[in-house]
């Protein structure tokens, strides 16, 4: 029912632009950014670069507004977009995220 989605942006402006529309829209409870020193494959290159890696907590029947916003928005070809279920016996928790997200 509820899930955490994690992504990745070069550009901080962008981030800060993203989470606040995705906030604003209630479609997403939180969002942490973690800044990281990421290394990856892209087109048969090794690449390097400084980026924020934005972690958002939100229900999984939202997913396909949340993405739609961060396609809208990002400037990779080709961003992340990685779910992880969130299970937890904190209730007050879940009912956070429930309660901070509309439908």
């Amino acid at each position: 029912m509820y899930c955490m989605i994690e992504t990745a942006f070069d550009n901080l402006e962008e981030t800060k632009k993203t989470i606040s529309k995705l906030l604003k829209e209630k479609l997403v409870a939180s969002c942490q950014i973690v800044e990281s020193n990421s290394s990856w494959n892209w087109e048969h290159k090794l690449e390097e670069s400084k980026e924020y890696l934005v972690f958002m907590k939100t229900k999984k029947s939202l997913l396909k507004k949340v993405y739609e916003i961060i396609k809208e928005i990002h400037s990779y070809k080709c961003f992340e977009f990685a779910v992880f279920d969130i299970n937890s016996c904190n209730e007050d928790y879940l009912n956070w995220i429930e309660e901070e997200t509309n439908e």
